[in-house]
């Protein structure tokens, strides 16, 4: 069995027990029920939301409350997270009489980590109530690094919100307070902009060395000289299995798209990636690993 598809109470490696705090968390897709479990593990009274209820039912297992509305999950929460695939998704959790904003107690902070932009970060902070917190704070790395609880966490916010939330999120990764409200989500769009254009400069690079007759692992190790050596035993690895999805290649191609909607990037070598992953999610491969854009390039 593919250790990412265990059991929670088996997945989830034992966390550093901290103060219970009463938490809310929205969004339980591949990353978020991880994180999730691990605020379960280390003892924090948690409430968890998602528009598919039935992924909540091993949460609920391990611990937490599920909630049947984005306002009743946040009610009575200290500190809330979201982990959402995007803008829109955020805005629809919440807005309306059964959104999460409706339902935050005043002084409540809340987290946001998924990947949306420091624009979706300021329409989010317009929607909440004024007596409400925020703090953006997206992350890096996939699923093993949720699971273990070593993930790269940007926080965009003042320097009080931050450190209210860093005692939580510690349990999830190794914070790291970069400006104000708005500059995680700045930061975590760099980062993107170099794993998705990587991908597809490697996809490209491949469908060459097939063009010209060379063999593939001549191809990746020469590639080991250049500046997307890093990622070379990734491909490797997923060229010999592609597995589960660690990262899927709907949510990169996304994340290029709010990275040239942010501007200062005009065309260039992320709107070709972008391209290149928009492709790949027409011909269906969107909830695949994003090294599923390696096959599409090179017609396999």
């Amino acid at each position: 069995m593919n250790p990412t598809e265990r059991p929670l109470r088996e997945r989830a490696p034992p966390v550093r027990s901290t103060p219970v705090t009463r938490l809310a968390f929205l969004g339980l897709g591949r990353m978020g029920s991880l994180m999730a479990g691990r605020l379960v593990a280390a003892g924090h009274e948690l409430t968890v939301w998602n528009r598919t209820a039935e992924r909540t039912a091993p949460l609920v297992d391990a611990g937490a409350r599920a909630a049947g509305t984005p306002a009743e999950a946040v009610a009575g929460a200290e500190l809330v997270i979201t982990m959402l695939t995007g803008p829109e998704a955020v805005e629809a959790v919440f807005a309306g009489p059964d959104g999460a904003a409706a339902g935050l107690a005043d002084g409540a902070l809340v987290v946001e980590m998924s990947t949306i932009g420091p624009r979706a970060v300021a329409a989010l902070r317009e929607l909440l109530p004024g007596g409400a917190r925020l703090v953006d704070a997206p992350v890096k790395g996939s699923l093993p690094a949720a699971s273990s609880g070593e993930l790269g966490i940007y926080a965009g916010g003042s320097a009080d919100d931050v450190a209210a939330a860093s005692e939580v999120l510690a349990v999830l990764g190794k914070v790291k307070h970069v400006g104000p409200l708005g500059a995680g989500a700045s930061v975590k769009l760099l980062v993107n902009i170099v794993l998705g254009a990587s991908f597809v400069m490697v996809g490209e690079a491949l469908a060459l060395a097939d063009e010209l007759g060379l063999d593939q692992e001549l191809a990746l190790t020469a590639l080991e000289g250049t500046v997307v050596s890093p990622l070379v035993p990734r491909v490797r690895k997923k060229l010999d299995d592609p597995g589960s999805t660690q990262f899927s290649l709907g949510l990169a191609e996304k994340d290029l798209r709010l990275v040239l909607e942010a501007g200062g990037v005009d065309g260039g070598v992320v709107a070709g990636a972008r391209e290149r992953l928009a492709a790949a999610v027409r011909d269906g491969l969107g909830d695949d690993d994003i090294s599923a854009v390696l096959r599409h390039l090179r017609g396999k």
